[in-house]
């Protein structure tokens, strides 16, 4: 739904943002605002858009060949949506799903060859597939070198808010490249440690964080 929380002038006071659109095309960017559990796009969809994900925190899932999903990453930063598919001219590589409130900057792709005939344009979309390239790169190493626990608490403190969390342990497993089981038995060391504990079905809070950052991944 388009948002009338705030003007686009609003947005547009952020000067990444502000660069990373040709001013030209200022006039046809839309703030739009996705509820929880909505989808920002979908695996296989033909986007019509690009997008500038300004605020909210979202996951961001493939669907394999057998209907499995996996979790790539969760999304709390700035970032663009629909950079590649944009590039490679074919449908959605993953689905984007709202995890809370977010708000995107929406360009419609009304004339793609004009846009991609803009330098300024084709080096931020450059620098925003190179920089998702180097964090995937990371993100694969890590899950070789530290622990599921390391990786865990890594991933609590990245998207906890006021120190409560949710945890899909099915997705996060395999992002893990480890065993729901082993996941769990984790997450029930963390808790018998004191270092969280679980509120309601999949919902947690954090009880120590001090000993929770010092496992964390440390980069």
């Amino acid at each position: 739904m388009i948002s009338k929380a705030k003007p686009l002038d609003h947005y547009l006071k952020d000067s990444t943002l502000a660069h990373f659109f040709p001013k030209n095309y200022h006039k046809q960017l839309q703030v739009v605002t996705y509820d929880k559990g909505q989808a920002i796009c979908s695996q296989g969809d033909n986007l019509d858009y690009i997008a500038y994900f300004f605020a909210g925190k979202a996951k961001v899932i493939r669907q394999s060949a057998n209907g499995k999903d996996h979790l790539l990453e969760t999304v709390e930063k700035a970032t663009i949506i629909g950079d590649i598919e944009l590039m490679t001219k074919r449908p959605a590589v993953s689905s984007v799903i709202a995890l809370e409130e977010c708000t995107l900057i929406q360009l419609p792709l009304f004339d793609k060859t004009e846009l991609l005939s803009d330098p300024l344009f084709l080096y931020q979309v450059g620098r925003e597939i190179a920089q998702k390239c180097y964090q995937q790169s990371i993100s694969s190493s890590a899950n070789i070198t530290y622990s599921v626990k390391e990786l865990l608490a890594s991933h609590i403190l990245s998207m906890e808010n006021e120190g409560e969390f949710n945890l899909e342990l099915t997705l996060l497993a395999d992002s893990f490249g480890t065993s729901y089981r082993h996941l769990g038995r984790v997450v029930k060391q963390l808790i018998t440690d004191e270092l969280i504990s679980k509120t309601t079905f999949k919902h947690y809070e954090i009880i120590n964080r001090k000993e929770l950052e010092q496992l964390a991944i440390q980069e």
